[in-house]
């Protein structure tokens, strides 16, 4: 891998971190977790024939997982309980 692949892969896996960290109160916490049960799954569910390839599958498992899960950390945060205080306050 060539030093810009590199350096951008590296980036756009500290971004997904740091957006994780950032957004904490608003569902960071499933992004992590996101990231690591993608780490785990492609890591030892992944077709790999050396451990240097499997790490590699494991980390775009992370990257995967890190959007899914902050979208539903973010909506188990805010969404749901917005929309369960919308259902239970309805107009007459």
């Amino acid at each position: 891998m060539n030093g810009l692949r590199l350096l951008l892969a590296t980036a756009a896996f500290a971004g997904m971190i740091a957006l994780c960290v950032l957004g904490w109160n608003y569902g960071g916490m499933g992004g992590l977790v996101g990231g690591g049960i993608g780490f785990v799954l492609r890591l030892l569910g992944g077709r790999g024939l050396d451990w240097g390839e499997r790490i590699g599958n494991g980390y775009v498992g992370a990257l995967m997982g890190m959007p899914v899960g902050l979208l539903i950390g973010g909506f188990l945060m805010v969404g749901a309980p917005y929309l369960l205080s919308m259902i239970n306050n309805t107009p007459n």
